[in-house]
């Protein structure tokens, strides 16, 4: 392997929007690093270039076509652009990104199908199509998980617990999806829960299947935060890595060089059930893992390659809550913090106008706008730092979920008991 100057690279980071941190996390490591997001419409606003503008060490571009030649390195941190990448190395360019592997994320029911044929557990689900179909079946049907393919903007997963308390929302789509829900497939599956049930995870980068040798692996409890730690992979029970270990030769063949995370689902029947597969950076822990280590422009500019480099961590430990917001969807969102902090505070959509950080509205109606990260050498210490950061941010109607904190002591406990022990 050939040692070069990172100082003399130029990157471009192509994004959507959600990872623009990660841009400014390599741009500590390369000469110059362009962001770039989609914005062109038919009637498009302003406020579509605005996505990382005016943000520390990273340039905001307008298009991508007029930095062909000059970009030496081409980062995806999210999905949809498996045939770009697959272009951009037709032409000699290096990719770090998962290429065509986003499918496994993005086509559920095609997915599941596949993982059945490498003998991976799937929860038991069914295909509905129609807006009518859906429905009736759920009348009839309690605690499961309602999901669609490909258009997350179409709406995100919701839990059914029963018809009554998901009639609201079956009738707000039935207005959202207008003609297309005569046709329109979603995929429900059955709850993996009970009192027994955790949530765990691999959270790292692949390169053609190839794993790290040390990764950061945690729980989450969804959309309020998440903690982990370093292990090393050989040493992650089974029940986490069983998944990993069989879709080798698919990351292989998909040429997959990118973020990869996995939400595994396991009870006291120790069947591990892989409910999400996520082609990108997972969201959380992206933003802790940019803080946990240092040697990002090595991992992305080699790894393009298809060389693994191995991390290097800073901390065994690390905690992050998201900032929510209920007002950000619709609405210019500031956001207000010391200088001090800066590198603690991960945000999502965000631009900075003179002195103060701004989060561009989505119209997606999704309240989290970012997270506040801490790392350290013990589990009690980043919960320290981690509330202290978050009581230093500020703005309209902002919520920091620090206390999903302490019942992560309580999921860390179910999850010793199954033999997953990461702490």
């Amino acid at each position: 392997m050939e040692k070069v100057n990172l100082k003399d690279k130029i990157v471009l980071v192509w994004d959507n929007g959600l990872f623009v941190e990660i841009a400014i996390t390599l741009s500590k490591h390369f000469k110059k690093v362009m962001y770039y997001t989609e914005w062109r419409s038919s009637f498009p606003s302003k406020k579509g270039v605005m996505i990382g503008e005016g943000l520390e060490g990273i340039e905001r571009v307008t298009d991508v076509w007029s930095h062909i030649e000059e970009v030496d390195l081409f980062v995806f941190p999210d999905c949809y652009y498996g045939p770009e990448q697959e272009y951009l190395r037709s032409i000699g360019k290096r990719v770090f990104g998962g290429g065509n592997g986003d499918e496994l994320e993005l086509w559920r029911d095609d997915a599941k199908e596949h993982f059945k044929k490498l003998d991976l557990p799937v929860s038991p689900y069914k295909v509905i199509k129609g807006l009518d179909e859906l429905r009736e079946y759920l009348k009839k049907k309690e605690n499961c998980f309602i999901k669609i393919n490909c258009y997350r903007g179409d709406g995100e997963t919701w839990h059914h617990e029963n018809y009554r308390l998901s009639e609201p929302m079956l009738n707000n789509l039935d207005n959202k999806l207008g003609p297309m829900k005569h046709d329109y497939e979603f995929v429900v599956e059955d709850a993996v829960d009970g009192d027994d049930v955790v949530e765990a995870g691999t959270d790292l980068y692949t390169i053609d299947g190839q794993y790290p040798k040390k990764v950061i692996s945690g729980f989450e409890i969804k959309d309020l935060g998440y903690c982990g730690a370093v292990i090393e992979y050989s040493k992650l029970s089974p029940l986490v890595t069983g998944f990993n270990d069989k879709i080798v030769k698919t990351l292989k063949d998909y040429t997959y060089r990118g973020f990869m995370s996995t939400e595994i689902r396991v009870g006291k029947d120790k069947i591990p059930y892989m409910i999400d597969h996520c082609s990108r950076a997972g969201s959380p822990p992206n933003e802790l893992y940019q803080n946990m280590i240092s040697n990002w422009g090595d991992i992305v500019w080699y790894g393009a390659e298809g060389v693994m480099i191995e991390p290097i961590y800073k901390a065994k430990y690390g905690i992050e809550c998201l900032i929510h917001s209920d007002w950000a969807s619709e609405n210019w969102q500031a956001i207000y913090f010391p200088d001090e902090i800066r590198e603690w505070v991960k945000l999502r959509n965000a631009c900075k106008i003179g002195d103060t950080y701004y989060i561009v509205p989505q119209s997606d109606g999704l309240p989290e706008i970012g997270a506040v990260v801490a790392i350290g050498d013990s589990l009690d210490e980043c919960i320290k730092k981690v509330k202290k950061y978050a009581d230093q941010v500020e703005g309209y109607r902002l919520d920091i979920k620090t206390g999903s904190i302490e019942n992560m002591k309580e999921v860390i406990s179910k999850a010793e008991k199954l033999g997953i022990k990461i702490f």
